[in-house]
């Protein structure tokens, strides 16, 4: 009979670093760069007055011979009820038996790779002196970001742009307890200038902050938008920079700081440079010059929560982790 691997959080984040969580993101998109993934754009069924919203994300990958499935439901009104924005598990099979090979908890793991990508492509992209990063947003997403940003730069101070005063403390105070680094509240607009690295991890419809307070050779990160309606960053950013993205062909399906600029004629998909997995695979270039502004921008993909399973499934085994349920 089969035995399925039940992780918990906590089982999850016992076996995993962040460093380990990067690297398996390098794997994942390499694999989808060469055409080693299926990744199906995803579904996202809305319902309800409140905004609700489901999401399955199904993903085979030959290089691994397995098949992934993400379940999320994101309730916009959770953060009334005390409750996570997003809900989410992650589903690992054999791809030739169909055997059922684990159960995760999805809100970790997409927490997790989502700064892993992120992490990654900060690796790739930004200036490897970087040393100040700007983080727009306060939530679990947020956290993940400055750590995995954190892991691949020599950052020194991490300045926070946070709408609520409560939340930002409590987001400086969980980051300078993890990392222990300087981490500050920023208190003007224009104080952006001061970072080498910006990552926006927010629910925003509109640009969260303004181009002329961007500095020239800033590499940016965009996690935060996943519908065609939500934009994070200024048109007029993503037409100067070169934009690289997780997925072609999801972005262009859901992501509004491409898709807006997109339909008012402000430029093209040709506008595209590269995904990351092309640059990472050499079939593409990354960084031209210090003064390049670079925008990675990601939507997640499935293949990310793939390879982390994947890896995941085997240490828990052979740590003896998690839950096994007989089916």
């Amino acid at each position: 009979m089969p035995v399925l691997q039940v992780l918990s959080r906590t089982d999850i984040a016992s076996a995993i670093s962040m460093r380990e969580a990067i690297d398996l993101m390098r794997e994942g998109f390499c694999t989808l760069a060469t055409g080693n993934a299926n990744v199906p754009i995803r579904m996202s069924m809305p319902f309800g007055e409140s905004g609700g919203r489901a999401l399955f994300m199904p993903v085979y990958s030959s290089d691994h011979a397995q098949v992934g499935l993400k379940v999320v439901h994101a309730s916009p009104q959770n953060a009334e009820r005390g409750l996570p924005l997003i809900h989410a598990i992650v589903m690992l099979h054999d791809a030739e038996t169909g055997i059922p090979l684990a159960l995760m908890d999805g809100e970790y793991i997409t927490s997790l790779r989502t700064g892993a990508g992120a992490g990654l492509a900060t690796e790739v992209l930004a200036r490897p002196e970087s040393s100040v990063l700007a983080i727009i947003g306060t939530g679990v997403q947020a956290v993940t970001q400055v750590e995995a940003v954190c892991t691949v730069r020599p950052i020194q101070k991490v300045m926070v742009f946070g709408r609520s005063p409560k939340h930002t403390q409590r987001f400086i105070e969980t980051i300078e307890q993890r990392l222990e680094i300087t981490t500050l509240k920023a208190s003007e607009p224009a104080e952006l200038r001061e970072a080498d690295i910006v990552c926006t991890a927010t629910t925003s419809l509109t640009p969260v902050f303004s181009a002329e307070h961007l500095s020239p050779g800033t590499h940016i990160n965009g996690i935060g938008s996943y519908r065609p309606d939500m934009s994070e960053i200024p048109a007029e950013v993503v037409a100067n920079a070169k934009v690289i993205v997780d997925q072609r062909d999801a972005c262009l399906h859901e992501a509004g700081d491409l898709i807006l600029p997109i339909q008012k004629g402000v430029f093209d998909e040709s506008h595209i440079h590269a995904e990351l997995g092309e640059i990472l695979t050499g079939q593409a270039h990354g960084r031209s010059n210090d003064s390049e502004i670079t925008f990675f921008k990601s939507v997640g993909n499935a293949i990310q929560d793939l390879v982390v399973a994947s890896f995941l499934e085997k240490k828990a085994r052979g740590l003896k982790l998690g839950t096994e349920v007989t089916l």
